[in-house]
């Protein structure tokens, strides 16, 4: 398991379960457990399958910058459905989406090419367990 430093504030399943109702959203079951563990943060192994670098995973409720903040701010340029969990260095968005058709698929969203995400994964756990410590070269 990738570990993660920077974690803001731990949550509550009250936590969780008020920033779905708020936010009017139905997260993934496994984004929810790793969030109740590890509530945003850098992972150590921050390149998912040593391509696409993480800077970051956004925190909810707590810190300067929570999802909050950052989904009524970008809500309206991502793509419909789309749940944006974390970043890298450039401020592009790691979002799942939300919709019933791809509910919990992985993608990238780099913002000077927001209509074409990039997919990464099936779902958030095989994108956690695709996180690596070295980047390859392509």
């Amino acid at each position: 398991m990738t570990k993660f430093t920077l974690v803001k504030q731990e949550l509550t399943q009250k936590d969780i379960d008020t920033f779905q109702e708020e936010m009017n959203l139905k997260l993934p079951k496994s984004y929810i457990e790793h969030m109740l563990k590890f509530n945003g943060g850098a992972p150590d192994d921050n390149y998912f399958k040593g391509s696409v670098g993480i800077a970051h995973f956004d925190p909810i409720k707590y810190g300067n910058y929570p999802l909050e903040k950052k989904i009524k701010m970008i809500n309206d340029v991502l793509p419909k459905d789309f749940f944006p969990f974390a970043y890298d260095a450039g401020g592009n968005d790691f979002c799942i989406d939300l919709s019933e058709e791809n509910n919990g698929k992985v993608y990238f969203i780099d913002w000077d090419e927001p209509d074409d995400p990039e997919f990464l994964a099936n779902s958030f756990e095989e994108f956690l367990e695709g996180l690596t410590d070295t980047k390859e070269d392509f």
